[in-house]
């Protein structure tokens, strides 16, 4: 399907070398931001897991990730590529001070902007207190992208659990590798088919953590058929531009999904989705 959308951004992705569960080394990378280049990436964002600690993995503080980020920058132009990775973080919800503190961490959100937050829940599921949190981080100037909402039963079994969090201005994100089908597991394949049905998608990212993960824009062509043309430049270009630029999102574009073909989700679950 010929379009002229390019996929410029990728707000989830764990590139930061020797980190959480994140790349092995430098060189594996440096591979990882390659890959994502050769997919259009121009803007990536390091989102490293803030909450989390991973065995025989050094213990690193949100603090750190700026830093490790203009390392892997100064890196990877000495390689030659012109990726740019913007600091961010990965919070796990309920294991940092995100309801009590008085002030949000800078570290915390997309490039140090105290504008929007990445978020993903301690389990598989979308629990009653993370709406709380989304309440908190929007009373104190912080809108939130949630992660990969289709790996959560409930919201597999109803996308219309996320709909307080969407009430309070939260935007969803789904992950590349499940629009492609390389993260084979039919129920978040289904609940991201549902997703995209209901208009509830805002992001795609690659959520990589290595060089062989899907990138956001080897999915474009799946997704334009999925929600037409005009919410698909919404969901690669406008809304991540604007989370990038701490800008609010413009309004959605209604989906119209491709009448001219069943395309891979309709072969998968029937033509309904």
């Amino acid at each position: 399907m010929e379009t002229s959308i390019v996929a410029r951004y990728d707000l989830h992705c764990h590139a930061l070398p020797e980190w959480d569960d994140g790349p092995d080394s430098l060189e594996d990378s440096l591979a990882l931001l390659e890959r994502a280049q050769g997919a259009g990436t121009q803007t990536l964002v390091a989102t490293p897991h803030v909450g989390r600690r991973w065995k025989n993995r050094e213990s690193h503080s949100s603090t750190d990730i700026p830093g490790a980020v203009e390392r892997l920058n100064e890196a990877a132009q000495s390689r030659g590529l012109t990726i740019r990775v913007l600091p961010g973080a990965e919070l796990l919800m309920g294991a940092i001070d995100i309801g009590g503190a008085d002030e949000v961490k800078e570290s915390w959100t997309y490039g140090n902007a105290r504008k929007w937050a990445l978020i993903e829940s301690p389990g598989m599921t979308w629990p009653t207190f993370a709406n709380h949190i989304v309440y908190e981080l929007a009373r104190r100037g912080v809108r939130s992208v949630l992660a990969h909402p289709e790996r959560y039963a409930d919201v597999q079994k109803d996308v219309n659990v996320l709909s307080t969090a969407l009430g309070q201005g939260a935007l969803v994100q789904v992950t590349a590798g499940v629009v492609s089908g390389q993260m084979n597991d039919k129920n978040m394949m289904r609940c991201v088919s549902n997703l995209f049905k209901a208009g509830l998608v805002h992001l795609v990212a690659s959520d990589a953590h290595r060089a062989d993960h899907t990138m956001p824009g080897e999915v474009v062509a799946q997704v334009m058929e999925r929600v037409g043309e005009a919410r698909a430049r919404q969901i690669f270009e406008d809304n991540p531009r604007a989370v990038v630029e701490g800008t609010p999102v413009p309004p959605q574009q209604p989906v119209v999904s491709s009448a001219a073909s069943v395309g891979f989700f309709g072969k998968l679950f029937g033509k309904g989705g």
